[in-house]
């Protein structure tokens, strides 16, 4: 079982009973304790939970996390990292995309705090418009359209069709795979074909994506390495593929 998987069930079991046990997850879900262990140290380092002897318990002050997926909580501290790179991005009066990625769900947390920035948010994500419904600084449109996946995001003709009626100056968009010479690609056509309306939307296009992206390649290709301004990810990214970038023009910002 994946660790993502892991967590989504530690998560929901935590939300339905209040507390877990090292043991009875360790029993459940056929790994070892000292895996359980791990994956709640993670979630109390992350704020979502309070770690106590034998297992965890529901945090008052706590995120609300009901509908992200355990994804959301793997290479934590680097999605951050990358987040708060990209708002260095941001200029004041900016009017910017931000795209479905669990990366930018942590962006949209940066902007929702930092409130010397008055934007235009234009998204697809729910968990990012909930996130900015209510933050004074920002001027918030939710691209409309079939609501898929966990957490739910707009992907359809729908969601393309309001896409191309924006012009942006910046987009932030996550990918499943970047590739220095086939490009940035996905798992699906819905998620392919709002991506490329986004870029086309946006002035500046930045991919924020942690390291483990880089060498990937998916079925569908969203765009060739060309058409983004940079690549903002985390420090693990390789020398290798750094040079690689390095020679071909393509501009990463490792942090």
């Amino acid at each position: 079982m994946k660790q993502s998987e892991r967590l989504e069930i530690i998560i929901d079991t935590l939300q339905r009973e209040g507390k877990v046990k090292v043991s009875d997850l360790s029993l459940r879900l056929g790994c070892s304790e000292v895996t359980i262990r791990n994956d709640i140290r993670k979630l109390d380092d992350q704020g979502v939970l309070k770690k106590t002897y034998g297992g965890a318990v529901q945090k008052q002050d706590g995120l609300s996390v009901s509908f992200m997926p355990g994804e959301f909580f793997l290479n934590g501290e680097e999605k951050n990292r990358i987040a708060l790179k990209a708002y260095e991005y941001i200029d004041n009066r900016d009017s910017i995309i931000i795209d479905d990625s669990t990366t930018g769900c942590y962006l949209a947390k940066i902007i929702h705090e930092h409130p010397e920035k008055n934007l235009i948010v234009v998204t697809n994500s729910l968990f990012v418009a909930a996130e900015l419904s209510q933050t004074k600084h920002v001027d918030l449109f939710v691209a409309g359209g079939h609501t898929l996946g966990t957490p739910p995001s707009t992907l359809d003709n729908f969601t393309v069709s309001a896409f191309q009626n924006f012009n942006v100056n910046k987009a932030f968009v996550g990918v499943n795979g970047i590739n220095l010479n086939a490009g940035l690609t996905s798992i699906g056509t819905p998620q392919m074909e709002t991506k490329r309306a986004i870029i086309q939307s946006a002035g500046q296009t930045f991919v924020i994506a942690d390291s483990t992206k880089f060498g990937s390649s998916n079925l569908f290709t969203v765009c060739a390495m060309d058409q983004i301004h940079a690549v903002i990810t985390d420090s693990k990214v390789s020398k290798e593929i750094l040079s690689t970038a390095h020679k071909n023009n393509i501009s990463i910002i490792a942090v």
